[in-house]
């Protein structure tokens, strides 16, 4: 089973982000790949990078900032090949983290394919597009949204999506939180709100402006609402 651990950072508890923290982070990466459950993840630009896509009564929205406003904010993902969901918590209570905010545990359909993402192209930019929900859409809107298929299939083909899937709905979420060394796991997504993650899709662009281009097309833009936000190679500061 495929579970993405979605990192939330608490700007409160910046500071324990210390060399312990990068060790042990160095650490778990290494020691996720050895065991061949890590499939890809990255982490991603601030809050203050990301951009929010939708499209309303025929009218494009964009809009700075990340597609709600909670103390605790993406800061990266993972994407773990585990046996259980007790097994991705588990490695999940053991990334850094944990110490500096909250991981939530989301499984992807069994039918979502593990796809190791490539390095980026020559003059691309590789951004995460969080596909979320707006609570301001009634539920039973959804119910005409148009298929996702010819979205991907064309991205696919172009070599724009990289990689993507739906979560499971965020009630089957697990949220893993480290205070004073003892792991705190909870039912649920991070934040309690009423936007929340239904899906993501990693996306190679040009720049900032293809990838809201690609946003735009995908059919949640009309019912729903993406962020867009680039990622932050490891090896840059």
């Amino acid at each position: 089973m495929r579970y993405m651990l979605i990192h939330a950072a608490d700007p409160e508890l910046a500071s324990k982000w210390d060399d312990e923290a990068q060790a042990s982070f160095s650490s778990w990466i290494e020691e996720t790949i050895r065991s061949g459950v890590n499939l890809q993840g990255s982490r991603l630009r601030p809050t203050t990078d990301a951009t929010t896509v939708k499209i309303r009564d025929g009218e494009l929205i964009i809009t700075d900032g990340p597609f709600v406003e909670t103390k605790e904010q993406v800061a990266g993902y993972d994407l773990l090949e585990c046996a259980s969901v007790d097994e991705a918590v588990r490695w999940a209570g053991r990334h850094p983290s944990s110490w500096v905010g909250a991981i939530e545990v989301r499984a992807l359909p069994e039918r979502a394919p593990a796809a190791p993402l490539p390095e980026p192209g020559e003059g691309k930019i590789q951004y995460l597009m969080l596909v979320c929900t707006d609570p301001a859409v009634h539920a039973r809107e959804f119910d005409r949204i148009e298929p996702v298929d010819p979205w991907v299939a064309d991205t696919d083909g172009r070599g724009i999506r990289l990689y993507g899937s739906e979560l499971e709905p965020p009630g089957s979420a697990r949220t893993v939180r480290v205070r004073d060394s003892r792991a705190i796991v909870t039912d649920g997504p991070f934040a309690e709100t009423k936007e929340q993650i239904a899906g993501f899709d990693v996306l190679e662009c040009a720049d900032l402006d293809e990838a809201i281009e690609v946003a735009r097309r995908h059919p949640m833009a009309r019912l729903g609402v993406l962020e867009v936000r680039p990622f932050w190679p490891f090896e840059e500061d």
